[in-house]
Protein backbone atom coordinates (compact mmCIF):
# COMPACT_ATOMS: atom_id res chain seq x y z
CA UNK A 1 0.00 0.00 0.00
CA UNK A 2 2.77 2.58 0.56
CA UNK A 3 5.48 1.08 -1.50
CA UNK A 4 5.66 4.45 -3.55
CA UNK A 5 6.04 6.86 -0.28
CA UNK A 6 10.02 7.12 0.07
CA UNK A 7 10.73 7.80 3.90
CA UNK A 8 14.38 9.10 4.81
CA UNK A 9 15.08 8.64 8.44
CA UNK A 10 17.91 10.71 9.22
CA UNK A 11 19.42 9.66 12.56
CA UNK A 12 20.04 6.00 13.37
CA UNK A 13 20.46 6.10 17.06
CA UNK A 14 17.87 4.88 19.57
CA UNK A 15 14.68 6.94 18.75
CA UNK A 16 15.69 6.87 14.47
CA UNK A 17 16.13 3.69 14.43
CA UNK A 18 13.06 2.61 16.21
CA UNK A 19 11.35 4.35 14.13
CA UNK A 20 13.00 3.46 11.01
CA UNK A 21 11.87 -0.24 12.35
CA UNK A 22 8.19 0.69 12.60
CA UNK A 23 8.03 2.26 9.49
CA UNK A 24 9.52 -0.53 7.95
CA UNK A 25 7.47 -3.12 9.23
CA UNK A 26 4.45 -0.94 8.43
CA UNK A 27 5.15 -1.42 4.26
CA UNK A 28 7.44 2.05 3.86
CA UNK A 29 10.35 1.59 1.45
CA UNK A 30 12.65 3.20 4.16
CA UNK A 31 16.24 4.82 4.17
CA UNK A 32 18.85 5.62 7.27
CA UNK A 33 21.16 7.65 7.87
CA UNK A 34 23.99 8.82 10.18
CA UNK A 35 27.72 10.21 10.30
CA UNK A 36 30.35 8.13 11.19
CA UNK A 37 31.54 7.42 13.81
CA UNK A 38 28.31 6.32 15.18
CA UNK A 39 28.18 7.69 18.58
CA UNK A 40 24.75 5.48 19.98
CA UNK A 41 25.48 3.53 23.25
CA UNK A 42 22.04 1.72 23.69
CA UNK A 43 23.52 -0.53 20.64
CA UNK A 44 21.38 -3.82 20.62
CA UNK A 45 18.37 -1.22 19.84
CA UNK A 46 20.46 0.60 16.99
CA UNK A 47 21.05 0.31 13.67
CA UNK A 48 24.01 2.85 13.28
CA UNK A 49 26.41 0.07 14.57
CA UNK A 50 26.27 -1.27 10.92
CA UNK A 51 28.27 1.46 9.66
CA UNK A 52 31.13 -0.14 11.32
CA UNK A 53 29.97 -3.93 11.33
CA UNK A 54 28.35 -3.63 7.70
CA UNK A 55 24.86 -4.84 9.33
CA UNK A 56 22.56 -5.01 12.10
CA UNK A 57 19.65 -6.51 13.24
CA UNK A 58 17.06 -5.32 16.02
CA UNK A 59 13.91 -7.14 16.69
CA UNK A 60 13.90 -9.12 12.90
CA UNK A 61 14.72 -6.48 11.18
CA UNK A 62 18.00 -5.57 9.82
CA UNK A 63 19.49 -2.58 8.52
CA UNK A 64 22.62 -3.57 5.56
CA UNK A 65 25.16 -0.57 5.26
CA UNK A 66 25.69 0.66 1.05
CA UNK A 67 26.31 2.75 -1.07
CA UNK A 68 23.19 5.33 -2.58
CA UNK A 69 23.31 3.46 -5.57
CA UNK A 70 22.22 0.37 -3.85
CA UNK A 71 20.06 1.51 -1.80
CA UNK A 72 17.22 0.03 -3.59
CA UNK A 73 18.51 -3.15 -3.96
CA UNK A 74 19.25 -3.85 -0.41
CA UNK A 75 15.39 -2.95 0.56
CA UNK A 76 14.24 -5.34 -1.91
CA UNK A 77 16.18 -7.68 -0.61
CA UNK A 78 14.03 -7.06 2.49
CA UNK A 79 16.23 -5.07 4.39
CA UNK A 80 16.78 -1.47 5.49
CA UNK A 81 19.91 0.43 3.67
CA UNK A 82 21.73 2.44 6.01
CA UNK A 83 24.06 5.10 4.58
CA UNK A 84 26.96 7.51 5.16
CA UNK A 85 25.54 11.29 5.99
CA UNK A 86 26.38 13.51 3.39
CA UNK A 87 25.08 16.39 1.33
CA UNK A 88 24.19 14.12 -1.56
CA UNK A 89 22.04 11.73 0.24
CA UNK A 90 18.70 14.37 -0.39
CA UNK A 91 19.06 14.07 -4.50
CA UNK A 92 19.87 10.29 -4.07
CA UNK A 93 17.13 9.39 -1.78
CA UNK A 94 14.52 12.10 -3.23
CA UNK A 95 11.93 11.38 0.13
CA UNK A 96 8.02 11.90 0.30
CA UNK A 97 9.10 11.98 3.95
CA UNK A 98 11.72 13.36 5.75
CA UNK A 99 12.13 12.51 9.44
CA UNK A 100 14.84 14.50 11.34
CA UNK A 101 15.85 12.15 14.37
CA UNK A 102 19.55 13.32 14.80
CA UNK A 103 18.33 14.73 18.25
CA UNK A 104 20.62 17.54 17.98
CA UNK A 105 18.36 20.05 20.04
CA UNK A 106 19.10 23.07 18.62
CA UNK A 107 17.81 24.96 15.44
CA UNK A 108 17.90 22.89 12.18
CA UNK A 109 17.40 23.57 8.42
CA UNK A 110 15.11 21.38 6.68
CA UNK A 111 17.53 20.13 3.42
CA UNK A 112 14.66 18.99 1.13
CA UNK A 113 12.30 20.35 -1.18
CA UNK A 114 8.52 22.07 -0.31
CA UNK A 115 7.08 18.52 -1.57
CA UNK A 116 8.34 16.54 1.12
CA UNK A 117 6.91 16.04 4.56
CA UNK A 118 9.39 17.03 7.16
CA UNK A 119 9.12 15.39 10.98
CA UNK A 120 11.20 16.54 13.20
CA UNK A 121 11.51 15.03 16.30
CA UNK A 122 12.05 16.68 19.89
CA UNK A 123 13.98 20.22 20.56
CA UNK A 124 14.93 22.17 17.77
CA UNK A 125 12.08 22.07 15.48
CA UNK A 126 8.71 24.44 15.11
CA UNK A 127 6.17 23.21 13.41
CA UNK A 128 5.27 25.79 10.45
CA UNK A 129 9.08 26.87 10.36
CA UNK A 130 11.21 24.24 9.85
CA UNK A 131 9.29 21.54 9.76
CA UNK A 132 5.81 20.83 9.17
CA UNK A 133 4.71 18.76 12.39
CA UNK A 134 7.28 17.92 15.75
CA UNK A 135 6.93 14.44 17.62
CA UNK A 136 7.40 14.77 21.23
CA UNK A 137 10.40 13.49 22.70
CA UNK A 138 10.07 14.37 26.69
CA UNK A 139 8.99 11.62 28.58
CA UNK A 140 5.56 12.32 30.04
CA UNK A 141 2.00 13.24 29.52
CA UNK A 142 2.31 13.91 25.91
CA UNK A 143 5.02 11.58 25.03
CA UNK A 144 4.99 10.32 20.90
CA UNK A 145 2.36 13.81 20.66
CA UNK A 146 2.04 15.32 17.02
CA UNK A 147 2.81 18.91 17.39
CA UNK A 148 1.29 20.92 14.65
CA UNK A 149 1.76 24.28 15.73
CA UNK A 150 4.91 25.23 18.01
CA UNK A 151 7.49 23.25 19.31
CA UNK A 152 8.11 20.29 22.03
CA UNK A 153 9.14 20.97 25.20
CA UNK A 154 12.57 22.68 25.92
CA UNK A 155 15.78 20.24 26.27
CA UNK A 156 16.65 20.01 30.32
CA UNK A 157 19.72 18.28 29.75
CA UNK A 158 19.18 16.22 32.74
CA UNK A 159 18.13 12.52 31.28
CA UNK A 160 15.00 10.89 31.71
CA UNK A 161 13.79 9.13 35.57
CA UNK A 162 14.32 5.44 35.30
CA UNK A 163 14.16 3.75 38.38
CA UNK A 164 14.04 6.50 40.45
CA UNK A 165 17.53 7.93 38.72
CA UNK A 166 18.38 10.44 36.38
CA UNK A 167 21.87 12.50 35.92
CA UNK A 168 23.38 9.54 37.64
CA UNK A 169 22.82 6.58 34.99
CA UNK A 170 24.24 8.44 32.23
CA UNK A 171 28.53 8.10 31.91
CA UNK A 172 30.44 10.32 30.50
CA UNK A 173 34.41 9.57 29.21
CA UNK A 174 36.01 11.09 31.53
CA UNK A 175 39.17 11.46 29.41
CA UNK A 176 39.46 11.18 25.37
CA UNK A 177 41.13 8.65 23.89
CA UNK A 178 40.55 4.47 22.84
CA UNK A 179 38.07 3.03 25.13
CA UNK A 180 38.61 -1.03 26.28
CA UNK A 181 35.11 -1.92 28.33
CA UNK A 182 35.80 -4.81 31.00
CA UNK A 183 31.50 -6.17 30.05
CA UNK A 184 29.07 -6.27 27.61
CA UNK A 185 25.73 -4.83 27.52
CA UNK A 186 23.37 -6.95 29.37
CA UNK A 187 25.99 -7.14 32.73
CA UNK A 188 24.66 -6.61 36.10
CA UNK A 189 27.44 -3.93 37.90
CA UNK A 190 27.57 -2.93 41.09
CA UNK A 191 28.17 0.55 41.89
CA UNK A 192 31.96 1.10 42.02
CA UNK A 193 32.71 -1.86 39.69
CA UNK A 194 35.60 -1.25 36.95
CA UNK A 195 33.59 -0.65 33.53
CA UNK A 196 36.36 -0.56 31.55
CA UNK A 197 39.71 1.93 30.59
CA UNK A 198 40.33 5.05 28.71
CA UNK A 199 43.84 4.02 26.78
CA UNK A 200 44.40 1.74 29.35
CA UNK A 201 45.32 4.45 32.28
CA UNK A 202 41.71 5.94 33.13
CA UNK A 203 39.58 3.89 34.91
CA UNK A 204 35.60 4.14 33.98
CA UNK A 205 33.62 3.64 37.09
CA UNK A 206 29.76 2.47 37.87
CA UNK A 207 28.21 5.20 39.14
CA UNK A 208 25.41 3.17 40.46
CA UNK A 209 23.82 -0.66 40.42
CA UNK A 210 22.13 -1.80 38.00
CA UNK A 211 21.93 -3.31 34.41
CA UNK A 212 24.69 -1.91 31.59
CA UNK A 213 21.75 -0.65 28.72
CA UNK A 214 24.26 0.92 26.61
CA UNK A 215 27.94 1.28 26.05
CA UNK A 216 29.31 2.93 23.22
CA UNK A 217 30.84 0.79 20.46
CA UNK A 218 35.02 0.80 21.71
CA UNK A 219 35.60 1.04 17.91
CA UNK A 220 34.67 4.85 18.09
CA UNK A 221 37.56 7.20 19.78
CA UNK A 222 35.84 9.41 22.53
CA UNK A 223 36.45 12.79 23.54
CA UNK A 224 36.01 13.90 27.05
CA UNK A 225 32.52 14.55 27.99
CA UNK A 226 30.86 12.28 25.45
CA UNK A 227 28.28 10.25 26.38
CA UNK A 228 29.59 6.66 26.74
CA UNK A 229 27.30 4.44 28.37
CA UNK A 230 24.14 4.39 30.56
CA UNK A 231 23.40 1.96 33.79
CA UNK A 232 19.56 1.06 34.25
CA UNK A 233 18.87 0.40 38.08
CA UNK A 234 16.03 -1.50 37.49
CA UNK A 235 18.54 -4.39 36.26
CA UNK A 236 16.72 -7.55 35.69
CA UNK A 237 13.60 -5.87 34.95
CA UNK A 238 14.77 -4.21 32.10
CA UNK A 239 14.80 -6.39 28.70
CA UNK A 240 17.87 -4.11 27.11
CA UNK A 241 17.22 -6.27 23.55
CA UNK A 242 14.28 -4.60 22.68
CA UNK A 243 12.76 -1.18 21.80
CA UNK A 244 12.23 1.20 24.60
CA UNK A 245 9.09 1.79 25.60
CA UNK A 246 10.03 5.83 24.91
CA UNK A 247 11.20 4.71 21.24
CA UNK A 248 8.10 2.67 20.19
CA UNK A 249 5.85 5.90 21.16
CA UNK A 250 7.92 8.34 19.45
CA UNK A 251 7.88 6.26 16.47
CA UNK A 252 4.36 5.14 16.36
CA UNK A 253 3.97 9.35 16.59
CA UNK A 254 5.56 9.36 13.23
CA UNK A 255 3.80 6.68 11.84
CA UNK A 256 0.46 8.04 12.48
CA UNK A 257 1.84 11.58 11.35
CA UNK A 258 2.57 10.28 8.31
CA UNK A 259 -1.07 8.34 8.21
CA UNK A 260 -2.85 11.48 8.57
CA UNK A 261 -1.02 13.22 6.21
CA UNK A 262 -1.17 10.45 3.36
CA UNK A 263 -5.52 10.53 4.00
CA UNK A 264 -5.54 14.47 3.98
CA UNK A 265 -3.65 14.21 0.83
CA UNK A 266 -6.12 11.66 -0.32
CA UNK A 267 -8.73 13.74 0.80
CA UNK A 268 -7.62 16.81 -1.19
CA UNK A 269 -7.77 14.38 -4.60
CA UNK A 270 -10.86 13.63 -4.14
Amino acid sequence: MFSHINVWVRGAGELGSATAHILHQSGFPTILSDLLPPLAIRRTVTFSDALITGAMEVEDVKAVKCDPEKMARIQAEGHIPIVIDDRIVPRKVKPHVYVDARMLKKVVANPCDKNTFVIGLGPGFTAGENCDVVIETHRGHDLGKIIRNGSPRENTGIPGVLGGETIRRVIYAPASGNIEWNLEIGSRITRGDALGTIDKKTVIQAPLTGLVRGLISPLVPVRKGLKIADIDPRGSDVDFRTISDKSRLVGRGVLEAILIHLNSKAGHNT
